[in-house]
This record gives C-alpha cells, sequence and structure tokens, in this order.
C-alpha cells in the first residue's frame, strides 16, 4: 500500500468527525438519508450478483492505462477481468452511497469520468431509474479502453439499464468538452479516472461552469496521491464551493 494512502487513512481514521453531532443540518439530512448504512441490500442483490460474476470472469481483455492507475502507462496489454474488478470496482458500500445521494435529490444529469466495468455506473442508473423514465435523463458515462467499456455494456443490458445511460469509448481530455456541450446544466460529476492533479483540476473547471445550487461533484481517490489530495484541497477552497465531505475514498463538493 502506497505511503501516502496509508498515512492519510491512519490521519482519517484518527481525527474523523462524526457527521450527526457537528455539522450542518444539510450535511446531517445527506448523512442520514445516503451516507448513513441503510437497510436495503436486497434492492441492490441484482447489481452485486453482476459484481459477483466480474470477480470470477477468467476473460482476458485488451488494457491499457490512460492516466496515472498503473506503470503501464499507454501500453498496451492483456488483463483477465477478475483481476480488473478486484482492483478497480468501487466497493459495495461506496457505490451505494452514490445511488442515494442520486435517487434522494432526484438528480437526472448527470456524467460520469471512468465506465471501468460498470457496476457504479449500474448504481447511478438504477437511482435514475426509480425517479424518471429515460426519456427524461442525461447520464454519460465515459471509458477509455474499448473491451474495459464493452464488458460494462453487458452489465447494463443484464440489468436492463441500457436505456438510462450513454456509454462513450474514448480519453477524457478528448471527450469532456464536446459531451459537456449536451448539458444545459450539471447535477452530478463523478471522477473516477485520471488520477493526477492536473487532470483532475482540469475536469473540475470545465464542468464548474454547469453547476448549479444543488449540485454535487464527486472525485474518488482523493488520497490516493499527494497530487489528488492537493486537487481536493484547492477544489475544497474554490469561492464557488459552498460544502465539502470527506469520506476518505471520494470527495463530495456542494455549490
Amino acid at each position: 500500500m502506497k505511503l501516502h494512502y496509508l498515512k492519510n487513512f491512519i490521519q482519517h481514521y484518527l481525527t474523523d468527525t462524526f457527521i450527526d453531532v457537528l455539522h450542518s443540518p444539510f450535511v446531517f439530512d445527506l448523512y442520514q438519508n445516503t451516507i448513513k448504512k441503510q437497510n436495503n441490500n436486497l434492492k441492490f442483490k441484482a447489481i452485486e450478483n453482476c459484481r459477483t460474476i466480474l470477480l470470477k470472469n477468467d476473460e482476458l481483455v485488451s488494457y491499457y492505462d490512460l492516466g496515472a492507475g498503473s506503470n503501464l502507462l499507454s501500453t498496451e496489454t492483456k488483463k483477465v477481468v477478475k483481476d480488473l474488478a478486484k482492483a478497480h470496482l468501487k466497493p459495495a458500500r461506496i457505490a451505494q452511497i452514490i445511488h442515494q445521494i442520486v435517487l434522494k435529490y432526484k438528480y437526472k444529469n448527470i456524467i460520469e469520468l471512468g465506465t471501468s466495468l460498470g457496476i457504479t455506473a449500474s448504481y447511478i442508473a438504477s437511482a435514475i431509474k426509480e425517479n424518471y423514465p429515460f426519456e427524461e435523463i442525461n447520464f454519460t458515462t465515459i471509458e477509455g479502453i474499448q473491451d474495459v467499456r464493452k464488458v460494462a455494456l453487458k452489465q447494463f443490458e443484464v440489468l436492463a439499464l441500457s436505456n438510462y445511460v450513454n456509454s462513450l469509448e474514448g480519453n477524457f481530455n478528448e471527450k469532456l468538452d464536446d459531451v459537456l456541450k449536451n448539458y444545459k446544466n450539471l447535477d452530478v460529476f463523478f471522477v473516477d479516472g485520471n488520477h493526477t492533479f492536473e487532470a483532475t483540476m482540469d475536469y473540475f473547471n470545465k464542468a464548474l461552469p454547469k453547476a448549479h445550487n444543488d449540485s454535487v461533484f464527486i472525485f474518488d481517490d482523493i488520497y490516493w496521491s499527494p497530487g489528488m489530495t492537493n486537487a481536493w484541497e484547492e477544489i475544497k477552497q474554490n469561492n464557488n464551493v459552498y460544502q465539502t465531505v470527506d469520506l476518505f475514498f471520494i470527495g463530495l463538493v456542494f455549490f
């Protein structure tokens, strides 16, 4: 485990704040209805079944890193799906928090950078589906690796969520500008890829003009590296930011 990550994990564990004791009514409500563990595990059984299957999937796929995720840089290699699942799938607890946020605030205009194998996107899409017919929503998820996106598309099909997800293949740096043009405003912006300071700040600044008072931006792996932590600290200081919630694995930004 990386020293930076481990150091911050220990510090976070020792110094975290009890939300229900010290924070604002807004954060208390957020905690009670989205962050606090919900008693609805059966609701997520189908998605978690997909996760289980992925964790046993021996299929080989072409893989290369477009960001800061490994030492492979841009060299194409072969990866076993179950190894990708083990390394990259968001834990169920975190994915369910994101689901509950989308569900509670009835978000429907969403961009995700980093589809991976499609599990978190499925949690998001299933929340949207509870509130809206697919004709009324705009959820775009971008994945840079063709074979990985194909695996994600299978998950959406199995879960009957294909109509709720607009899946695109491509580099975030090349696709994001065009995708943002399709949004008058942005309810949720979820950044789960290219974990560098420069890229994270670039994505934040590009999406910021689409934010409104009820938007939430979600950043994954905010303690993955010193660069990511520096980006998180800079985002928190932005004049447009009203409230942030640090859950260690993800950071929530409200406006």
